[in-house]
């Protein structure tokens, strides 16, 4: 931020929230540190101040380590004092060229977003708003997102499976594979064997009427790209579209690929009145935007953990 920011900045309530937790992780590590050190400092001192093998064995033969272990634990005491009453609270979500303020849900991968993603994401909501706050490529909150750890949940074949035998019921039937091209998706669906790996894991939940529900579904949609002129479903230009493997998402009354495909289309309404879950990838700030107008700031995050059966620890979720 610049200087001017700095001086005008009023952390909202998840920043504050945020500040609290990094306040309180910095004062119990300094506690302890602080201890280690004080309470050996101490010590050396009184067996050198009221012993006289102390005198001779410590301060006579090592006096010049003694001060500069006593003096260098005084100094640490005081800068890590000093650092838990300067911290202030940052702003998160805006202005982050690195990964640093970014949380991933538990074993899962920090990544790069690839700019035909960012270029369909923005293009679909310049079309149709979704998310008004994200509205170009170079947007901070779509730089980043986070991908399921291969090495600790194996394919994505084998973590749909897993999904589908230990989800909480009844999420397991609504789980579906997706792929980046019309082609596959359609071979898999008519496939008995089901073998080919999916580029994506979908959940097809059920939104209600709540704020959370609401919000997460806008969430699916700009980040899935869907609206209701989604010509570009079966354009293999744009490959970061999920195509669900399931029989209403790659059959529709017409398969022109065209921009004045009507809207009426099944396949199109679908995409976009349904608005999939993509489950294997998050964009946790994506998210935090939708958050920040929550209660408590972590509802709609909270509720993708839910509708998608993840861990994500550090969301605190009730």
């Amino acid at each position: 931020m610049s200087e001017e920011e700095v001086l005008n900045f009023k952390a909202n309530d998840k920043e504050l929230k945020l500040f609290e937790q990094e306040k309180m992780d910095l004062y119990k590590g300094t506690f302890v540190v602080c201890l280690v050190y004080g309470l050996s400092a101490v010590l050396l001192l009184a067996l050198i101040l009221f012993t006289e093998n102390g005198r001779e064995y410590i301060y006579d033969k090592f006096a010049p380590a003694v001060i500069t272990y006593v003096l260098g634990s005084l100094i640490i005491i005081i800068y890590l004092l000093y650092s838990i009453y300067s911290i202030k609270p940052r702003k998160i979500g805006k202005d982050i060229d690195g990964d640093n303020n970014i949380k991933c849900p538990d074993f899962w991968k920090l990544k790069k977003t690839e700019d035909i993603a960012k270029t369909a994401m923005i293009d679909n909501n310049k079309a149709t708003p979704i998310i008004t706050d994200i509205n170009n490529i170079t947007n901070a909150n779509i730089q980043y997102y986070c991908e399921y750890d291969e090495d600790v949940y194996g394919d994505k074949k084998s973590f749909l499976e897993m999904k589908k035998k230990i989800g909480k019921q009844p999420i397991p039937a609504t789980f579906k594979s997706g792929f980046n091209t019309m082609t596959n998706a359609k071979s898999q669906e008519s496939s008995a064997s089901k073998t080919v790996i999916p580029d994506y894991i979908i959940k097809l939940p059920s939104y209600d009427t709540k704020p959370e529900s609401v919000e997460l579904k806008n969430y699916a949609k700009f980040t899935g790209a869907y609206s209701s002129n989604y010509y570009k479903l079966n354009n293999s230009n744009f490959t970061s579209i999920p195509k669900i493997a399931h029989t209403d998402y790659v059959t529709a009354t017409s398969d022109k690929v065209v921009i004045a495909e009507p809207a009426s289309t099944t396949l199109y309404n679908n995409y976009k009145d349904n608005a999939p879950l993509v489950c294997n990838k998050v964009f946790p700030q994506v998210l935090g935007v939708l958050d920040k107008k929550q209660k408590n700031g972590n509802e709609i995050s909270c509720e993708y953990a839910k509708q998608c059966d993840i861990s994500w620890s550090s969301l605190n979720c009730k």
